[in-house]
């Protein structure tokens, strides 16, 4: 073999083996230029940023009492649900309750039906109304029909006891003063009555002449006692003095002057003390009579 052959054949024996080795070379400084070089302990290094978490969007809170079913059917209103505490009472419009199992649920089931459709659930201090289904409010009133033949009359019931008797009520008013009756017959001389209140002392009359003194008599024997005479008449009042006298009342005895006179004084017969009243005078039930003196200003 000459020496141009060997040489041909050495350099493609040396061109196959740089093609083998150079990928492996490659592959060797691949991590070595990878691999960042050491920090400068003269420069900060920057802050590492936090790790982004994914978006979560926010969640409605539960309600506090939760509406499964509400409707009516088959005539009775079937109204389903829970409550945050077990155990405890959930009524309905404020009427109809029931109590929640261990697991917060309840449940309605009776011939009800609101007049809106709308009920009112309540538990504790949880409130929220609920609208009902297969349900129709109630329209506006229509109408009044015609007026109905009345039926026959009924028979009499029995008579019912007495009731008990109620308290007596406020004496009334005195009434205006009727016109004076004729005048009645004479009765029998009646019980000697009390005596009345003084009168008011008359004006003093003019002093007389003196009469001639007569002789002195004999004085008589002394005579024996005499038995009591009649009651006298009244003696005259007073000038300027009207006597009012009224017995026999029922309920009390009132008395009023007239005009412009005014009342002056007056006495319960019997017993009781007048109260005065504007022109009158009034006794309690249990005086027997009034006498009152009334004279003008």
């Amino acid at each position: 073999m000459s020496a141009a052959a060997r040489q041909g054949r050495w350099k493609s024996g040396w061109s196959m083996r740089a093609a083998l080795v150079l990928p492996l070379l490659i592959g060797l400084a691949a991590p070595a230029v990878a691999q960042p070089s050491p920090p400068d302990p003269g420069l900060a290094s920057p802050a590492p940023r936090a790790a982004r978490r994914p978006h979560r969007r926010p969640q409605n809170p539960a309600q506090p009492i939760t509406v499964y079913d509400a409707r009516i059917e088959a005539g009775d209103l079937r109204l389903s649900g829970s409550v945050r505490k077990p155990g405890t009472i959930v009524e309905m419009d404020g009427d109809v309750s029931v109590q929640a199992d261990s697991r917060g649920r309840f449940l309605f089931k009776l011939p009800y039906r609101s007049a809106t459709c709308i009920v009112t659930l309540k538990n504790g201090e949880d409130e929220r109304e609920a609208a009902i289904a297969n349900c129709a409010p109630e329209g506006a009133p229509g109408p009044a029909g015609p007026q109905g033949v009345p039926g026959p009359a009924g028979e009499k019931g029995a008579t019912g006891e007495t009731g008990p008797r109620g308290e007596a009520g406020a004496p009334g008013e005195p009434g205006p003063r009727g016109e004076a009756g004729p005048r009645g017959e004479q009765g029998s001389a009646g019980a000697k009555g009390e005596a009345g209140v003084p009168g008011l002392p008359g004006p003093r009359g003019e002093t007389g002449p003196a009469g001639p003194a007569g002789p002195s008599g004999a004085a008589g024997l002394r005579g024996e006692t005499g038995g009591a005479g009649a009651a006298g008449q009244p003696g005259a009042t007073s000038p300027g003095l009207r006597t009012l006298r009224k017995t026999g009342c029922t309920g009390g005895c009132t008395i009023t002057c007239e005009g412009e006179e005014a009342m002056v004084a007056a006495r319960c017969l019997g017993t009781g003390a007048p109260a005065y009243e504007a022109e009158g005078a009034s006794c309690p039930p249990e005086a027997t009579g009034i006498v009152g003196f009334c004279t003008k200003p």
